[in-house]
C-alpha cells in the first residue's frame, strides 16, 4: 500500500487531535463514552488498498445520491463509509458498524476509526453503482479544511491507494450539478 510521504503529510496540513478545528467543540465536552476506543472495530477499519472494498460493502445508487440530498451536502448514514487519513494510510469504516458502547447514536463515528487519535484529515464517503466514489470533508471530528490545498491533497492521496473516479461533494455543489 502506497504508504503517505513527508510531502503528502506536509500537503495535508496540520496533524490534529479530535475537534482541532472546531469553533464550537472539544474532546472534554462533545468525546462520549464509546466514541474513543476502536478495540471492538479493528476487523472493520479498513486500510484502502488497491481500490477494494472495505467489510460491509454497500453501494448508494445514482437514484439515492439525490433522493437523499448527499450531493447537496446531506449524510445517508446506511450508505456512508466514514474515512480518515492518519499518518500512515486512508482508514474506511461503514458508518453504521455497530457501537452498543456509543449512545443515542449506536453506530461508530470518526473516533472510533483512530481510537480518540490524530488524523490529517476525514469525512464521509460513497460507493456508487455508477462506478464513482463521491467523498465530502464532514467530520466534526477531523474535517473541515483550512485550505482547499489540503482536500485536494486528500483526493489525490485516495486515488494514489487505487481509488478511482473519485469527486470531491462540494465541487458538485459549487457547480450546480
Amino acid at each position: 500500500m502506497p504508504a503517505l510521504t513527508p510531502e503528502e503529510k506536509k500537503n495535508l496540513g496540520k496533524f490534529i487531535n479530535p475537534f482541532e478545528r472546531s469553533k464550537t467543540k472539544t474532546i472534554e465536552k462533545n468525546l462520549f463514552d464509546g466514541e474513543k476506543h476502536n478495540d471492538e472495530f479493528t476487523d472493520f477499519i479498513h486500510d484502502g488498498i488497491e481500490n477494494n472494498e472495505p467489510p460491509q460493502f454497500v453501494k448508494i445508487t445514482v437514484d439515492e445520491l439525490t433522493e437523499k440530498k448527499i450531493l447537496s451536502g446531506s449524510s445517508y448514514a446506511e450508505k456512508c463509509f466514514l474515512w480518515i487519513i492518519d499518518d500512515v494510510s486512508i482508514k474506511i469504516i461503514w458508518e453504521k458498524t455497530s457501537n452498543v458502547r456509543r449512545y443515542p447514536k449506536q453506530y461508530v463515528c470518526h473516533t472510533n476509526i483512530t481510537a480518540c487519535g490524530k488524523a490529517y484529515i476525514g469525512g464521509e464517503m460513497y460507493f456508487c453503482e455508477d462506478g464513482n466514489i463521491y467523498v465530502n470533508f464532514m467530520s466534526d471530528r477531523y474535517g473541515w479544511p483550512e485550505t482547499d490545498e489540503h482536500k485536494r491533497c486528500a483526493i489525490e492521496y485516495i486515488k494514489k491507494v487505487g481509488y478511482k473516479n473519485v469527486i470531491n461533494i462540494e465541487d458538485l455543489i459549487k457547480n450546480d450539478l
